[in-house]
């Protein structure tokens, strides 16, 4: 009978082969789904290579011996390309690929090396190897390439972070989860490695990280299901204004540059040009309802306003006071409200009545309106003494 964690290895390479097979059979897919298809490629490899180390199987096939050391180089850039990718940071194109200079060196460096090395050598049957001090190097080296790569994904997530709370009116569908799920495991993987580098302690730990990203991966819409993009998002770098290019300056009397209020400075936008469009806003809000799709983002807003999204972006949070995100919420908690005055709405749950607004999520719901009426939505109405069906 197969040992604990033997029985979790095999499970660790089929569940990586069945989410291989999955990616590879997607239709239309994405940079990001090419990038994490290729991940799983080779995590496969180096998922099989390990489990033979932890097996004592080196004996078998020891031409094989040491060739396991490239593929941690490799996983540290597969993530934070991914994340680049996936959340539309990517600047560079084909300089991406400089990433990947650690583990093409690492393959160098070991083919004369392992070429040179008997296979007592390579067992470690022959005392001291005289390219000891390479492979503790190296496995400095991969120590290191890990932690670098799990804290630039980690600044990538904070940036990402940022552009949803300026791009998108409901936040808790977004895969921000995902990616701190992919973020936290790898952290966890080299936690492990620095404390107990076992090949068995080692693989046990990749093996669960396969099951848990592969559970939570499926749960998440669009990782390994396709679904077209529905609304229009922007780069981060988009949104950000360019700066305005300087024009000759006007000669004036100081009367009149001290009574000037300087506005838009970057944008160029006028505070005439400003209330206009914040006008067409709101009789658009007024007229379409637009804060009830749940799926609202600031490019869909500023489709049918004809306006660049950083310029809208500008013109609610000064006109407004408030975020995008913000913006609709409150919209949408007011438009709540109006439904719980009608009567014919009382056969209705709060919750219903929360998706009619725009709302997609219960903790959305909750967590917005008590921020803007700092109360939850049933003591509203216990204040409010209105009669509401119970339940969600």
């Amino acid at each position: 009978m197969l040992s604990d964690w033997r029985v979790i290895y095999m499970g660790g390479v089929f569940i990586s082969l069945f989410l291989f097979v999955i990616l590879i059979s997607k239709p239309k897919k994405s940079t990001a789904d090419k990038i994490l298809s290729a991940w799983f490629f080779f995590a496969i490899i180096h998922q099989a290579l390990m489990g033979w180390y932890a097996s004592n199987k080196m004996s078998d096939m020891p031409a094989l011996i040491g060739w396991e050391l490239p593929f941690p180089f490799l996983h540290g850039p597969f993530l934070y390309l991914y994340i680049l990718f996936l959340t539309g940071q990517q600047r560079h194109g084909w300089r991406n690929l400089f990433h990947f200079i650690p583990s093409v060196l690492a393959v160098v460096i070991l083919v004369p090396v392992l070429g040179s090395m008997s296979v007592q050598e390579k067992m470690g049957m022959a005392g001291p190897s005289g390219f000891e001090p390479l492979f503790r190097g190296m496995v400095g080296s991969i120590i290191v390439s890990g932690i670098v790569y799990v804290l630039l994904s980690l600044r990538l997530l904070r940036r990402h972070r940022r552009n949803v709370a300026v791009q998108f009116s409901n936040t808790d569908k977004i895969t921000l989860n995902w990616l701190r799920y992919l973020i936290g495991g790898m952290g966890a993987i080299w936690i492990v490695v620095i404390i107990s580098p076992s090949a068995q302690s080692l693989y046990i730990v990749v093996a669960l990280f396969i099951f848990f990203i592969g559970y939570f991966g499926i749960r998440q819409v669009g990782i390994f299901s396709h679904q077209l993009p529905a609304h229009a998002v922007y780069l981060p770098a988009v949104v950000q204004l360019p700066e305005k290019t300087p024009e000759p300056a006007v000669v004036e009397d100081m009367a009149d540059i001290a009574s000037k209020k300087v506005k838009y400075e970057k944008s160029g936008l006028t505070d005439t040009e400003a209330a206009r469009i914040h006008a067409a806003l709101i009789s658009l809000m007024e007229q379409q309802h637009c804060y009830k799709d749940s799926g609202l983002t600031l490019g869909d807003l500023a489709k049918p306003l004809d306006v660049h999204p950083a310029i809208l972006s500008q013109v609610i949070n000064s006109k407004e006071g408030k975020s995008f995100y913000d913006y609709i919420n409150v919209l949408r908690v007011e438009a709540f409200k109006q439904l719980l005055q009608q009567p014919e709405n009382q056969q209705y749950t709060l919750l219903a009545l929360a998706f009619e607004c725009g709302f997609n999520s219960k903790t959305s719901f909750n967590r917005n309106f008590k921020k803007i009426t700092q109360l939850s939505p049933s003591s509203y109405v216990k204040e409010m003494n209105i009669s509401i069906q119970e339940g969600e």
